[in-house]
């Protein structure tokens, strides 16, 4: 009997059948859209192109011009994630109008999904790619509430997706973090189930989604090298190939900056990074006893992210046997110290839905019971509700005219 075929006998699936989490995941789902549609229709006067958060700073497009939603400032990720869904094979031009094109077409696999689902058709690319980023929502709800099935919890785990930063964020930004982190939770699910071919695509999958996914990849690589494996730990590391036979096609369109192949943002001198920002939190133009909520709150969520890089640290030294998803979770908390740029820790909505894996697979031991050797199981659970906290302070504005709106119709 093979590895996983031992693994996949030890699982007792009937616990609750698929069937229930999927309606836990319709449920998320569910509540997503609802929260979309309230806040795009009494905050952004029913302009769904509100989501993508597409900002005056940057000149657009003159195809989307017309009936798109503009704030002032510089916007955001999701306007340029637009722009390759609507110019994904590149004949348009759209690139110029790209803060950078090079990574915004590395992370092909949100952009590349709404343009299929909308059959190429410039007019219904919009509303694919956020029929893509709630189908990754439904999708990793759905992952885990297996999760917590066979961890032998409550499937209503599944809303907890609505939870993740990487979620919060993306449902109102349309940035493809969303996608990587249900893909994080499958890597989790499909280990534990001993499902070799869906771990495979997972892995496959999640690396064209964005770069960082290669820490799940090297995550179970280690752990077949660590039991001498060499040939199953080859096979896992060729699920990246696509993403760097795609970077190679890239890099000979376009020319990104980067230090020994690495992004600039990332290869950065030696620094305090998260430390600077910790100790020192940003200043807003605020009132003064704003100011103080929003800094203290800015350096409470970094704390929080190094907490949670603190016991991903834990789990290895302490829980045996240690498993794909702990090594993972080590290699982004080693990410969260590579990452010295000052600049990089200013913004909430950049490092959190970044590192939203981290948050998962710190939280998903908990979740099964499994860090009482390292720490009590709820102290997992932590980082990630002071980082919601965090990003509720944005939230407020929106939620303030949803209750207008509702107060006026009562």
């Amino acid at each position: 009997m093979s590895y996983f075929q031992m693994l996949r006998s030890a699982q007792n699936d009937a616990l609750e059948p698929p069937a229930v989490s999927a309606a836990w995941a319709f449920a998320a789902l569910a509540l997503l859209l609802l929260w979309q549609f309230l806040t795009v229709h009494y905050n952004r006067s029913g302009n769904w192109t509100a989501l993508f958060l597409t900002g005056r700073t940057y000149e657009m497009p003159p195809q989307l011009v017309a009936g798109t939603y503009r704030f002032s400032g510089a916007g955001y990720d999701g306007e340029m994630y637009r722009y390759v869904a609507h110019d994904l094979l590149m004949q348009h031009g759209y690139a110029r109008y790209m803060d950078g094109p090079a990574p915004r077409y590395r992370r092909l696999l949100v952009p590349a999904l709404a343009f299929l689902l909308a059959g190429g058709r410039e007019a219904w690319i919009d509303a694919a790619y956020i029929a893509v980023i709630a189908l990754f929502v439904f999708a990793g709800a759905y992952w885990l509430s297996r999760w917590a099935v066979l961890m032998g919890a409550h499937p209503a785990w599944a809303l907890g997706f609505l939870l993740v930063p990487a979620t919060l964020i993306s449902m109102d930004r349309m940035t493809v973090d969303v996608a990587l982190a249900a893909f994080t939770v499958a890597f989790a699910v499909y280990w534990r189930t001993g499902a070799g071919w869906k771990l495979f695509v997972t892995l496959l999958l999640a690396c064209l989604v964005r770069e960082t996914a290669l820490l799940l990849v090297a995550g179970v690589s280690l752990f077949e090298l660590l039991h001498r494996r060499l040939p199953r730990a080859l096979l896992w590391a060729s699920s990246a190939l696509p993403m760097f036979a795609w970077y190679f096609f890239l890099g000979r369109i376009f020319h990104a900056k980067t230090r020994f192949g690495a992004p600039v943002w990332f290869a950065n001198k030696l620094g305090p990074g998260l430390f600077y920002h910790l100790l020192r939190p940003p200043r807003y133009p605020l009132p003064p006893a704003l100011e103080t909520v929003a800094r203290f709150a800015d350096a409470l969520t970094l704390a929080a992210i190094l907490l949670a890089s603190i016991l991903a640290i834990l789990l290895v030294l302490r829980n045996r046997p240690i498993a794909p998803l702990t090594i993972s979770g080590l290699l982004f908390a080693a990410l969260v110290f590579a990452l010295t740029a000052r600049a990089y820790w200013i913004d909430v909505n950049g490092y959190a839905r970044v590192l939203s894996p981290l948050l998962i697979l710190v939280a998903l031991p908990a979740i099964a019971r499994e860090t009482r050797h390292a720490f009590p199981w709820w102290l997992a659970l932590v980082p990630s509700i002071v980082v919601d906290l965090r990003l509720a302070l944005q939230f407020t504005s929106q939620i303030q005219g949803v209750l207008r709106g509702l107060l006026r119709l009562g």
